[in-house]
């Protein structure tokens, strides 16, 4: 007689089991929506999103707002691998009232205003395209800035508490950006 020996092929049917239902649980994971409700839930598709360790990531402005009727929430961090530059992430608000990952790219985010001794004074400039129209995001640090204008006149005050995040402010051109003390005078 015989005898067959099932046992090699029992196991092998199992972990075969086993690997399809963990690897459906990863891709699931991995797919879960990039979310913005809080600051864990920022930091967590920050990570993802760019590849950084969550426990690295510093929030310094989390602020909503709202453009044609849409709710936007725009999160400025600095992480280990930008210390010195600030980021601007953006998430829209769902029909659910989630925000979600947006995927627009910023067009421009740099320094272009720095007074590096007290007041310790930054001014970082973002361009971010929301439904096709461009919007202007300025990240205020220090006490000397006081307001943005803008080449037509307008004014925007940068607010008493810093730092502050002046968002979705109408495009303008960069050149004509002038930065007024409290008084109305310019920096430069």
């Amino acid at each position: 007689m015989e005898k067959n020996n099932y046992k090699p092929l029992i196991l092998c049917v199992v972990f075969l089991i086993i690997a399809v239902i963990g690897c459906t649980l990863w891709i699931k994971w991995q797919n879960r929506p990039l979310l913005g409700n809080t600051d864990a839930e920022i930091c967590e598709s920050i990570a993802r999103t760019e590849k950084a360790k969550k426990a690295a990531i510093d929030l310094k402005q989390v602020q909503d707002g709202e453009v044609d009727g849409k709710t936007y929430r725009c999160a400025v961090y600095e992480s280990r691998e930008n210390e010195d530059y600030p980021k601007l992430v953006m998430f829209q608000r769902d029909a659910d009232g989630n925000f979600i990952w947006y995927e627009g790219d910023i067009f421009s985010g740099h320094s272009n205003y720095r007074m590096p001794k007290p007041p310790d004074t930054q001014v970082y400039e973002y361009l971010f395209p929301l439904e096709g129209t461009e919007y202007h995001f300025f990240y205020v640090t220090g006490e000397d800035v006081a307001y943005l204008a803008d080449g037509a006149g307008n004014s925007y005050a940068v607010g008493e508490i810093r730092p502050a995040l002046l968002a979705f402010l109408p495009y303008w051109d960069n050149l004509d950006t002038e930065y007024l003390d409290a008084e109305g005078n310019p920096l430069w």
